[in-house]
């Protein structure tokens, strides 16, 4: 896990307000929150909680109606986001033309446009696919496409809006293989999903509930609560939040009520594996 010491970005009271005068509603109220440089964090909560909501207003794309953001990023553009739907972000035949795009939209000189994409495209596995039309690529390909689109710009921040949640379990994989190795290579990552076996390589864990940030803490804390004083019957933020915890902290919940002392508490099932090897 990374070390972190410096702010990324911070958000102060920001709040994002939808139609007008009596009409409104709040998608976002008096988020406070501060994303180290190289952190992972991930963000959960059900449909409608203001997830995505965040997720635009920490990429520029949406305007906060009050509160501001700051972002310490060096780089330009600093923030980029992935969407949910593959499909969304490609607006070109080729694969090629697709990830040129982004480039000549950012005013990369011409001399080193195909550097950087064919650099892009070999970090995501799609270099042998370069004159393909996109029509013709799968989902998972197509979203790897779309990240290999924002790595050929070089962000300190990669904004993923549950990038996985249509993809089948191998182009998921696929996906998150590239954002682990994003992340070591010291990038911010924010991860928003549904999926909570995904929380396994955040660094720490928001939890949101109607516009609000409910919960911020380690991912173990998020699933077990405190673990100091760890009790199966008390409330975790992970069931307040009317999550299912991933199996295999379910598993090592019931370890955990028959006496076995599991340190460090898992979320993965590597961790699970080491931590009964330890007993």
């Amino acid at each position: 896990m990374n070390s972190f010491c410096d702010p990324m970005i911070d958000l102060n009271d920001i709040a994002v307000t939808y139609g007008a005068e009596d009409q409104t509603k709040s998608a976002l109220l008096s988020i406070r929150l501060s994303i180290e440089s190289g952190e992972w964090i991930a963000i959960v909560g059900s449909n409608g909680c203001g997830k995505s909501t965040l997720a635009k207003v920490i990429a520029g794309l949406i305007r906060p109606s009050s509160g501001h953001m700051i972002c310490h990023a060096e780089s330009s553009p600093a923030v980029q986001l992935v969407f949910q739907n593959p499909e969304t972000q490609i607006v070109r035949e080729t694969v090629y033309e697709d990830i040129c795009f982004g480039l000549e939209n950012f005013g990369i000189p011409q001399e080193r446009i195909e550097l950087r994409a064919m650099d892009a495209l070999r970090r995501v596995g799609l270099d042998g696919r370069k004159y393909d039309r996109t029509a013709t690529l799968s989902g998972g390909q197509k979203q790897l496409l779309n990240i290999a689109g924002c790595l050929a710009l070089n962000p300190s921040v990669y904004v993923f809006d549950e990038s996985t949640s249509m993809l089948d379990p191998l182009s998921r994989q696929s996906v998150l293989h590239v954002v682990r190795e994003l992340h070591r290579q010291g990038r911010t990552i924010v991860w928003i999903t549904q999926l909570l076996d995904e929380l396994a390589w955040c660094d720490r864990v928001i939890g949101m509930e109607e516009g609000t940030i409910v919960f911020d803490g380690s991912k173990q804390s998020f699933f077990y609560g405190d673990e100091a004083s760890w009790d199966r019957s008390a409330p975790n933020p992970c069931d307040r939040l009317g999550f299912v915890p991933p199996f295999t902290v379910q598993t090592a919940r019931v370890l955990l009520a028959s006496g076995y002392a599991l340190r460090p508490l898992p979320v993965s099932p590597d961790e699970l594996s080491k931590a009964v090897g330890a007993l």
